[in-house]
């Protein structure tokens, strides 16, 4: 049986692992911009802008087919925990974006720059309220919360924390987001069947 991961370990992994995951966005972006700018003689802002078009409008898809490969992959639902609130600062986000993507889109549709980034500003929103909508669920082949799928071979290990103690945090080995995720908001009166679950599912090991 997996043993439940310490705590403070678990936000210090979990913070570890979301500042290299910026600090990695951020070195890739401006070697890209870099690129960019040198082989297309542009200036350097203007590489920064280019690639992040880029880069938002190959990422899109690649949520697109990351949920559908997911959501084949769950197998039946064992146990529905509801919908988590959703974050109230992307949700103030989601409100901000649209109009911008629609303005975009309006003043400056003789410019394809302008449309592009329209489409940007309209992805951002979307992908966000996609992932908002996600429902906690214990499933057949691991716990699916929000727009993905982590499988019980992938799962680590886990801990209960926050009010009533029924706020669950996965420790993951999957892909490049290793460590503690973010708190999985559990029902009190469902804590002792999703415990049940886990206990049964997660594969013998450390």
């Amino acid at each position: 049986m997996k043993a439940e991961i310490n705590a403070s370990q678990a936000m210090r992994e979990n913070g570890k692992a979301v500042i290299l995951f910026f600090v990695s966005v951020i070195v890739v972006q401006v070697i890209l911009a870099f690129l960019a700018s040198y082989y297309f003689q542009i200036r350097f802002g203007d590489g920064i802008l280019y690639t992040g078009i880029v880069s938002g409008y190959l990422f899109f898809p690649w949520f697109l087919v990351s949920r559908v490969r997911s959501v084949w992959s769950c197998g039946s639902t064992l146990l529905d925990c509801g919908r988590p609130q959703a974050d109230r600062s992307l949700i103030l986000l989601t409100v901000l974006l649209l109009p911008a993507a629609v303005l975009s889109f309006f003043t400056r549709a003789e410019n394809s720059l302008g449309i592009l980034m329209g489409g940007i500003l309209l992805i951002i929103p979307v992908t966000t309220l996609i992932t908002c909508m996600g429902r906690l669920q214990i499933v057949e082949n691991g716990i699916w919360h929000h727009a993905t799928l982590i499988k019980w071979d992938e799962i680590t290990g886990y801990h209960w924390t926050g009010a009533a103690n029924s706020q669950l945090i996965l420790q993951s080995g999957k892909g490049f987001f290793k460590g503690a995720g973010p708190p999985l908001p559990v029902p009190p009166e469902q804590k002792a069947a999703v415990n049940e679950l886990l206990q049964k599912y997660l594969p013998a090991g450390n």
